[in-house]
């Protein structure tokens, strides 16, 4: 038997709180360049994942 559970999308703020602890890991562990580059791949991904946030879909 297949287990079907529906997953939950994470809320804003957690997500929020999520970039902020994977960014003070680069800044704090990595040096200058790979900050700026994780940086930019983050913002990348994050803003993938927010933009398909159901619930940003309800007000158009």
């Amino acid at each position: 038997m297949a287990n079907h559970s529906s997953s939950q999308p994470l809320p804003d703020w957690l997500m929020l709180i999520i970039f902020l602890v994977i960014m003070a890991v680069l800044f704090f562990l990595g040096d200058t360049f790979t900050f700026i580059i994780g940086l930019f791949v983050m913002i990348g991904i994050f803003a993938g994942g927010y933009n398909n946030n159901p619930a940003n879909h309800e007000h158009h």
